[in-house]
């Protein structure tokens, strides 16, 4: 796989826009400015949610920890980067009757550190599809998607990214409306902190198995 990988760093913090509204999660670690013409829908603690234009309801930008639970546990020596790169993929995945198409190998990665020291990633996806034509599997190029980020928000007890998703980057959807501008996802970006999280020490199914004890949990 070639992926071609840029770094640029961000000496100074800078404060968010003036007028822009802040979400913060304190069951994820991390807190988030937003233009005053956007409305932030998060669930789950803000384990995902979305960015939407408040006068259409159109989500503009989609959010998703990853990933939200506990268990089970990380492989060892996982990171940010390869969590993100793989998540990006994995949810782009689509089966239909007799069709499928998936983005995946990264063409591009961007890297950098926001102003705030948040480590981003700025990926391009290659888009493919398959479909049957009578007897014959047709193979077809559909572009790429992106550009798509995801951001390390990670604990010291679990790594875990924050996918930032611009609603239109995916070249199989039908174009949108308001679609956001690369530079105003990287501003918002931007304004990403992440505060640390006391370890819940929990113990998962995994551990059970090899002789721990404790109780089970399955989520944060």
């Amino acid at each position: 796989m070639l992926v071609a990988t840029l770094s640029v760093s961000v000496a100074n913090a800078t404060a968010p826009p003036a007028g822009w509204k802040t979400y913060r999660s304190e069951q994820f670690g991390y807190e988030l400015s937003y233009p005053p013409d956007m409305e932030l829908r998060a669930y789950f603690g803000g384990s995902s949610g979305d960015l939407r234009d408040p006068a259409t309801g159109e989500a503009l930008v989609e959010l998703e920890v990853w990933p939200g639970d506990l268990c089970p546990r990380e492989r060892p020596g996982t990171t940010a980067k390869a969590l993100g790169v793989e998540r990006a993929a994995a949810i782009t995945q689509a089966d239909g009757d007799g069709s499928s198409s998936s983005c995946g190998r990264p063409v591009t990665v961007r890297e950098w550190d926001s102003s705030r020291g948040v480590r981003f990633y700025e990926l391009q996806l290659t888009c493919r599809g398959e479909h049957t034509a009578g007897r014959r599997r047709v193979h077809e190029a559909l572009g790429r998607k992106g550009p798509t980020f995801f951001a390390d928000v990670s604990q010291p007890w679990r790594a875990r990214i924050l996918m930032v998703d611009p609603v239109g980057a995916d070249p199989r959807m039908a174009p949108v409306r308001h679609r956001v501008e690369s530079a105003v996802a990287r501003e918002i970006l931007d304004t990403l902190t992440t505060f640390p999280l006391p370890d819940p020490k929990v113990v998962c199914i995994e551990d059970l198995s090899a002789g721990s004890s404790g109780s089970a949990h399955a989520s944060p």
